[in-house]
């Protein structure tokens, strides 16, 4: 859980926050049940074990699986440690037991970055990104729930920016058109993957500098403008008099000359 939904003011910047880093942290926090590269059993009995025969919705339930902070900073390609029972053969006793995923340290270019990334991953991670020729394609293609790594989602969101880039278009154009089908705008591209705590930080962030700046400008040049904007409306609209018009006219000429420094154009 968020830290920042302890706090009354934090919890109205997440109304505020993007609504496409919405839909996408939604779609992400939800149970990927099913993996891409899992491979559904087609008998109808499957032999446990313990030589027990049992039908294939017996093992429908999936164990709980656990992802440690470690997975975080690796690519697991959705696995995860697994806790559970063995039996010792000579003496039929059951015993707790731990298994968790294969993990091997790997050099990977990312033609994208233009530049090499060590990572640990797993076997089954290694083999999903070899089967699709590249870490860039695994990292593009794989919904992020299978991901699941804080790691994959940080090196994925800077391809996603550099792939936004209007200057790495102009150098590598042969890059940008062959991931052209993943290209998004730069400012969705930069929400990619971000936690609720590194979104809410970002939305202050953005809103804190949008405070700056209008505080900068000073009331009188805001009022000037808004009174400008409003006369320049009700210059479309008949006037009742011609006194109205020109008071209308002496104020939009007496505004501009305050906002510009030169006088006014008459209408």
């Amino acid at each position: 859980m968020s830290r920042f939904l302890f706090y009354p003011h934090a919890r109205s910047v997440i109304q505020r926050l993007p609504e496409h880093f919405k839909k996408g942290y939604l779609k992400r926090c939800t149970p990927n049940s099913k993996l891409s590269y899992f491979e559904e059993c087609e008998d109808q009995y499957i032999k446990a074990a313990n030589n027990s025969i049992y039908p294939k919705e017996f093992f429908d339930i999936p164990p709980a699986v656990i992802f440690p902070e470690e997975s975080q900073k690796s690519l697991w390609g959705g696995e995860g440690i697994v806790t559970g029972f063995t039996e010792v053969k000579r003496t039929h006793t059951r015993i707790p037991k731990t298994w968790g995923p294969e993990l091997r340290q790997n050099l990977f270019y990312s033609e994208i970055l233009d530049r090499w990334l060590m990572i640990i991953v797993s076997l089954t991670a290694l083999k999903q990104i070899e089967l699709m020729k590249g870490i860039d394609n695994y990292l593009l293609m794989t919904p992020e729930s299978e991901i699941n790594s804080r790691l994959g989602m940080h090196i994925k969101r800077e391809i996603l920016v550099q792939l936004s880039d209007p200057e790495f278009k102009k150098l590598k154009p042969a890059i940008a058109a062959k991931y052209a089908q993943f290209t998004i705008p730069g400012d969705e591209a930069e929400w990619v993957g971000l936690t609720l705590d590194e979104a809410i930080k970002k939305q202050m962030k953005i809103e804190h500098l949008r405070e700056r700046a209008e505080a900068s400008i000073p009331k009188k040049e805001i009022f000037t403008r808004a009174l400008l904007k409003q006369l320049e409306a009700d210059k479309g609209h008949p006037q009742p008099s011609r006194l109205s018009d020109l008071t209308s006219s002496s104020l939009r000429s007496t505004f501009s000359r305050f906002l510009y420094g030169q006088r006014g154009s008459k209408s």
